[in-house]
């Protein structure tokens, strides 16, 4: 009984701010964002609700990510009755750098643009994990999102760390959209899985088409919650890979984002 008592404190504790979010609404943090990469522009993606960012990292942001993710790399899964397995429909291969047993500070300056770009903060991120698709590698349509503790997920943010050309596929394609985005270095799309009371967006269902004539294709997932998943990261400064131009002041900023 005790035992039973211990684990059910254990499990609440651990899910406490996803309870805690059911009752009180989210606070939009605000991000000084007056340094960025060279060329780092976001724009709306027609009336689709996605928002696309070139330049969201440096070719060397990225070669590095995926040097750090090459020796990790287990097979994905699938989240079936409350556990992730193998599925036919999902054949890629993810390594995590980000989360309670892993800290890679590489990743911290790309965290920080992906709070900054959903207007959330870092810390309300889940582990972050790097995956590759081999040639042939694949995910059928699906969402981010569900009612489980697992995959209660607000924003999602994708970004590329390679550059595939179209006749090796590999795109990430929202068919209710009618939208293709083709994976390039540094490109990311990022859209909204939930609204802040819970309702859903259905409309954001996504494939990750195959991989074919010998290509592979590298991507980081940074999920949102509406409340906080992990511990604040142990460093006082956001390194910049290459530091870039100061923002004018008329550039189209998402809601919470700052200039200084």
């Amino acid at each position: 009984m005790l035992k039973r008592i211990y684990r059910k404190l254990v499990r609440y504790w651990k899910r406490r701010h996803y309870y805690r979010m059911k009752i009180w609404p989210a606070r939009v943090p605000v991000h000084n964002v007056s340094l960025l990469p060279d060329g780092f522009t976001v724009r709306q993606l027609a009336q689709t609700g996605l928002t696309v960012v070139e330049n969201f990292c440096t070719e060397l942001e990225a070669s590095q990510v995926i040097d750090a993710a090459r020796g990790r790399l287990g097979r994905s899964g699938v989240l079936i009755d409350g556990k992730f397995q193998d599925h036919p429909g999902r054949y890629s291969f993810t390594a995590q750098l980000y989360g309670p047993q892993v800290r890679e500070q590489l990743l911290f300056p790309l965290m920080q643009r992906a709070a900054m770009l959903t207007g959330m903060a870092y810390t309300n991120l889940e582990a972050v994990y790097v995956t590759q698709y081999p040639e042939g590698g694949l995910y059928n349509e699906h969402v981010d999102f569900g009612d489980e503790f697992e995959i209660d997920r607000l924003y999602t943010v994708l970004l590329y760390l390679n550059t595939l050309p179209e006749h090796q596929g590999g795109a990430t394609v929202f068919p209710r959209l009618r939208t293709a985005v083709q994976p390039k270095v540094g490109r990311a799309v990022t859209w909204t899985n939930k609204n802040p009371d819970g309702t859903s967006h259905m409309e954001n269902t996504h494939a990750a088409m195959p991989v074919t004539n010998g290509g592979e294709k590298w991507v980081i997932q940074f999920w949102f919650r509406r409340y906080p998943m992990g511990a604040p990261m142990n460093y006082t400064a956001v390194p910049q890979a290459r530091q870039g131009q100061p923002l004018a002041g008329s550039e189209i900023l998402p809601e919470g984002v700052s200039i200084a």
